[in-house]
C-alpha cells in the first residue's frame, strides 16, 4: 500500500473520532443545561413568588400606615371636641327631644308672667332614633300662644333665640283681647337630627297635629 493512503486512513479514523468527540461535548452540553434549567426554575419561580408577596406586603403595609394615621387625627379631631358634645347635643340633639324643649318654653314663660294658652305642634317622632348612619336634620316646627304684657313678650322672645338650642322665630302676631289683654302668637321652628318618617297606611283617623292647652 502506497505511503499516501495509509496517512489518509490514518487521518479519516482520527476524523472519526474527534468528531464522535464533538457529538459527544455537545450532548452532554445540552443534558447539563436541561439538568441545570430543572434545578434553577423552581429556585426561580420562588425567588419570583417572594419578590410579589414582599410587594404586596409593602402595600399592606403602607396602606395600614394611612389607615393609622387617619385613625390618628381622628382621635386628635374628637378629644378637640369631646369637651364640647354634650353643647353639641343640646343644640342639635339626637331626636327630636321634644318634652325638654317645651319644658324649655314653658320655664321661659313662667319667668316673664306669661300665660301658654295653647302650643301646636305637626306629628313628630318621640322616641330617640337607634340607628345614626342615615340620620338627617329635621324641622320642629310649632305654634305657641301666650297673654301677658307686651313687654313681657319682648323678654320671652330674647330667651327663646338666645337659648343654645336653635329656636327660628318666622312670625309674631299680637292680638288685643277683649278684656284688655294682650295675646301674642308665635311660629318657630326648632330643629334636630332624626329619620324620614313613613307615614302609616290610612285607617280614616290619624290626626295630622296636636293641641297641648297651656297653664299659667
Amino acid at each position: 500500500m502506497p505511503f499516501y493512503k495509509q496517512v489518509l486512513e490514518q487521518y479519516n479514523k482520527l476524523n472519526v473520532v474527534e468528531t464522535s468527540k464533538d457529538y459527544f461535548s455537545v450532548l452532554a452540553t445540552l443534558i447539563l443545561l436541561i439538568v441545570l434549567l430543572l434545578l434553577i426554575f423552581p429556585a426561580v419561580k420562588h425567588v419570583t413568588l417572594v419578590n410579589k408577596e414582599i410587594a404586596d406586603g409593602r402595600k399592606m403595609k403602607a396602606a395600614l400606615e394611612k389607615k393609622v394615621d387617619a385613625l390618628s387625627v381622628a382621635n386628635t379631631n374628637y378629644e378637640a371636641v369631646s369637651d364640647d358634645l354634650p353643647l353639641l347635643e343640646l343644640a342639635l340633639p339626637n331626636g327630636s327631644d321634644l318634652g325638654t324643649y317645651l319644658k324649655k318654653v314653658e320655664e321661659f314663660a313662667v319667668k316673664y308672667n306669661l300665660k301658654i294658652a295653647a302650643i301646636q305642634f305637626a306629628n313628630i317622632s318621640l322616641s330617640k332614633p337607634t340607628k345614626t348612619d342615615s340620620l338627617k336634620v329635621k324641622d320642629l316646627p310649632f305654634t305657641v300662644t301666650l297673654e301677658g304684657a307686651f313687654p313681657d313678650f319682648q323678654k320671652f322672645l330674647t330667651d327663646l333665640e338666645n337659648y343654645i338650642r336653635t329656636s327660628d322665630v318666622l312670625s309674631a302676631i299680637v292680638a288685643k283681647e277683649q278684656a284688655g289683654g294682650l295675646k301674642e302668637t308665635l311660629t318657630v321652628t326648632s330643629y334636630y337630627f332624626g329619620l324620614d318618617i313613613v307615614p302609616a297606611k290610612s285607617t280614616g283617623n290619624t290626626p295630622a297635629k296636636s293641641t297641648v292647652g297651656g297653664t299659667p
